[in-house]
């Protein structure tokens, strides 16, 4: 009986082949007939069960299809070839003579037995075939096989290239064998092309070919910038740059550009003066903002263009010499600079600090503490580890760093201690006490800042007790009648140090600490609470007479004694903390909004790029903003209002679909108008924005972490650096405190919007609007800066070139003015200021700079640029 089509031979449980298993070819109706063949003598007592698969593939007899058209040739079964069951025609069944005829060519000149004739018969009857065996001692038919691997030595170096190319090639060839190949293939060039998109910088070149494939797909007016893009970037791979007089190329169906639209991109030549410099901009605003108002030329244009020259006037006025430098702080402080300032400026002019006369912050944190003189400084300062906790202190004895407290072997209190490294041997000694908490914990009331200040104006010094006698501030004052330098070593008895003035009653938080004649403290004016039924989507209504504002006054706006309508939207100044006046003791401390008597404190943490690469502005393809951020900021409980919080609003903001909202557009004059654009539009274009989880300063046991996660439907996901290496505009927002990424996000090729209420060392050195893009911190003006930079929906009234301008002058502001080094003098100073406080005169003028100034000083350490 014939088998199935899976197999040669009848299912029996592990049947050996016998030579008797012969059958004759007869006519049969099915289309498959099996031509057994009679094996040799030499292969009969061969052990191999063909019941196996793997046997019956190897040694089975050949499979005959007699169905359809064809004819039985004789290179039917050549060297390799399966026969397939088209190859043999139907009319064969009905003739078995012409079978039997036509059979023994399929192999060789054997002949097939048809069971009449004898067995033993010669070339005249029907002969068996003969099988060859091969040297494993198995059947072949036709010839032998073709190894998947070459067995045939080749010489030397081509053998090696044979067998890696058949060991490639196997997988492929087993997985084309078993498995659906290109299916497989398609999803490893996704993944490639996908792990190349999210890691890799793209081509310009490339990207500009896309977008012109994909032109005809998009709203007309971007399809022709994309058009004079094109163009522009194959003149200047030509050498014909956009500034040349001759390329006015006007993309078809566009108007021609007017003399405002070819400064916005770029195309007039440099020589000619631009928008940015016939516009006048208003005076300044005591809030620090600027009003912006319909029909009128957007002001930024303007303000970039002041900016560059305030920078340019900035370092033209720094101290040349010595001896500049020394007259400049004698006339800046009215006093004489600290003991060790020859050796500071040595250091300095070594490492090429380019603003070497702006320090202003570190005389405004010090000033009220020079009505202390040393043995009440030295007290206070001991004080400080028994009135608060959290601390750790920096100690300088005979040249020698040291560390103490509870947070010694912190990461920040090694980083700080390193940082004072270079120059510890020339330092006077002292002991510092450092916060461990990222924010200000010295409230000082107006008043007694102000009482403070004023003894040391007069040369004057608090006294030690009620009952103590006078004495003199803590530090030699200029003034027209010589040095004041008589100093007290009377033990004090003065603590805990409860402040003299604590500022009018009820007022004991944020208006305490605000000086009379500021906006806080004007009449009638209430700070109150943020409302605990915000939801976090409100927005504080434009100035009357305007359509929205932007920040011109940097350091006016972060200061909330001024500006306090943003008071609810941040967590320091939402009253989320309450705030009573405190000992007025020298705590330094990283995060120091302006209403507080911390000394700024460097931190060095999260200084250098993360990213594996760093795009050119041309090669990062998204242009909205991007961030990503933990839920810091609050304690998230359900006494707070954290829906107003600085992050909460931000991640809510950015995620809100319902609804419209305005944004200041400019048309081909720069001039501005105000469009309303659904929320659901406008925000996955401008904005790639949330915070991420889980929940961090949550209470859980009130149910707040849970609450969280239901208001913000969930958490954004992580991305990576070089994920957000792709995007042109980044934002950098307050946390606890102050944001450590500030100068890891200006190192990069980004222009960076910051908003802040924090001042920090480097505020004087940066120069809004130049450097960075300041933002307010009730995110009313977002949408506004970004449809300036990258246009609206459709990226009409876009001022890219003016981005980049950003994004490379605060990267090259980054590596002058935010460098190691600069951060080494920073500290260097402050520790020769606190010093002076510090220290006993051990004769008049001791503490102070006396040296020769017409001598240039010369560094004698090691010098470290980078």
């Amino acid at each position: 009986m014939l088998s199935s089509r899976r197999g040669l031979w009848p299912k029996s449980p592990r049947r050996q082949f016998q030579p008797s298993d012969l059958y004759r070819i007869s006519a049969h109706t099915d289309p498959f007939v099996f031509v057994p063949v009679n094996i040799s003598p030499a292969y009969q007592d061969d052990p191999i069960d063909y019941s196996h698969s793997s046997a019956r593939s190897s040694a089975s007899p050949h499979l005959i299809s007699l169905q359809d058209s064809g004819r039985i040739g004789t290179n039917a079964f050549s060297q390799g070839q399966h026969i397939r069951k088209e190859s043999f025609p139907s009319p064969l069944l009905d003739r078995p003579g012409a079978l039997r005829r036509s059979v023994p060519a399929l192999f060789g000149n054997s002949n097939i037995s048809n069971g009449a004739g004898s067995r033993g018969s010669t070339s005249s009857g029907p002969r068996t075939p003969h099988v060859n065996v091969n040297a494993n001692g198995l059947p072949s038919y036709g010839g032998a096989r073709r190894a998947f691997y070459t067995t045939k030595s080749q010489p030397g170096w081509k053998r090696t290239l044979r067998l890696v190319r058949d060991v490639i090639l196997r997988p492929i060839y087993l997985v084309g064998r078993r498995g659906p190949l290109i299916p497989l293939l398609l999803v490893l060039i996704c993944f490639g092309l996908f792990l190349t998109y999210s890691t890799s910088p793209s081509s310009q070149k490339v990207k500009l070919k896309m977008q012109g494939a994909v032109g005809p797909y998009i709203p007309q007016r971007a399809a022709s910038a994309i058009s004079w893009r094109n163009r522009a970037s194959e003149e200047a791979e030509s050498g014909a740059g956009l500034d040349d007089e001759e390329s006015d190329y006007t993309p078809p169906g566009s108007k021609k550009p007017t003399e405002a639209t070819k400064a916005r991109q770029g195309k007039l030549p440099k020589a000619k003066s631009t928008l940015s410099t016939a516009v006048e901009l208003p005076p300044a605003r005591r809030d620090g903002r600027l009003l912006l108002k319909e029909g009128e030329v957007h002001p930024i244009p303007a303000m970039m263009a002041r900016a560059k020259r305030q920078w340019k006037e900035l370092k033209g006025r720094q101290s040349k010499t010595f001896k500049e430098a020394v007259a400049e702080y004698e006339k800046r402080y009215q006093r004489k600079p600290p003991k060790g300032f020859d050796q500071w400026y040595a250091f300095a002019k070594a490492h090429k600090v380019v603003l070497i006369d702006e320090f202003d912050l570190i005389d405004k944190d010090l000033l009220m503490y020079r009505a202390f003189d040393p043995p009440h400084f030295r007290n206070r300062v001991k004080y400080t580890s028994t009135y608060l906790d959290m601390l750790w202190n920096m100690s300088v004895t005979n040249g020698v760093i040291s560390r103490a407290g509870q947070l010694e072997n912190h990461d920040r209190a090694r980083g700080v201690e390193f940082l004072a490294s270079r120059f510890a041997h020339l330092l006077p000694d002292m002991t510092i006490m450092y916060n461990g908490h990222d924010g200000a914990r010295i409230a000082v009331a107006a008043e007694e800042r102000a009482r403070l200040e004023n003894l040391v104006k007069k040369g004057e010094c608090e006294p030690l007790t009620p009952v103590s006698a006078g004495c003199t501030a803590n530090t030699s004052v200029l003034t027209t009648k010589g040095r004041v330098t008589a100093l007290t070593d009377e033990p004090d008895e003065g603590a805990p140090y409860p402040p003299k003035e604590t500022g009018p009653w009820p007022h004991h938080s944020m208006p305490a600490f605000c000086p009379n004649g500021t906006a806080v403290r004007g009449k009638d004016f209430e700070y109150g609470w943020a409302s605990m039924d915000s939801t976090g989507y409100e927005m504080p209504a434009p100035v009357p007479g305007s359509i929205g504002s932007l920040v011109d006054g940097f350091k006016q706006y972060i200061d909330v004694c001024d500006s306090p309508q943003y008071r609810h939207f941040h967590a320091t100044t939402s009253w989320v903390y309450p705030h009573h006046p405190t000992p007025v003791v020298p705590l330094f401390t990283p995060g120091v909004q302006t209403t507080f008597g911390d000394v700024h404190s460097l931190i060095v943490e999260q200084l250098e790029l993360e990213a594996k690469h760093d795009p050119k502005w041309e090669e990062r393809p998204f242009s909205s903003l991007q961030w990503r951020g933990q839920t810091s900021g609050p304690l998230w409980e359900k006494t707070s209002p954290w829906r107003t919080t600085q992050r909460a609003r931000l991640h809510l903001l950015s995620h809100q679909e319902s609804g419209t909202r305005n944004i200041t557009l400019t048309d081909e004059d720069d001039k501005m108008r105000l469009v309303e654009v659904p929320n659901f539009k406008l925000n996955p274009l401008f904005l790639d924005i949330g915070m991420v989880g889980p929940a961090v300063q949550c209470v859980k046991e009130d149910g707040t972490c849970d609450e969280m996660q239901e208001v913000f439907q969930g958490y954004d996901k992580r991305i990576s650096f070089d994920r957000a290496a792709l995007y042109k505009y980044v934002l950098d927002v307050d946390g606890n405190s102050w944001s450590g990424r500030f100068r890891r996000l200006m190192l990069s090729n980004a222009a960076v919007v910051k908003a802040t209420i924090f001042p920090e060392f480097w505020t004087d050195w940066a120069i809004p609007w130049l450097h960075f893009i300041p933002m307010q911190v009730d995110y009313s003006d977002m949408w506004d800066i970004l449809a300036f930079f990258r246009g609206g929906i459709n990226g009409e009234g876009a001022h890219d070139a003016l981005g980049k301008q950003i994004a490379m002058a605060g990267k090259e502001w980054v590596r002058s003015c935010y460098r190691w080094a600069d951060l080494e003098t920073y500290q260097f100073r402050l520790m020769l200021e606190y010093g002076r406080l510090y220290n006993d005169e051990t004769e008049p003028g001791s503490k102070d700079f006396n040296g020769d100034t017409s001598i240039e000083p010369v560094w004698k350490g090691e010098v470290k640029l980078e």
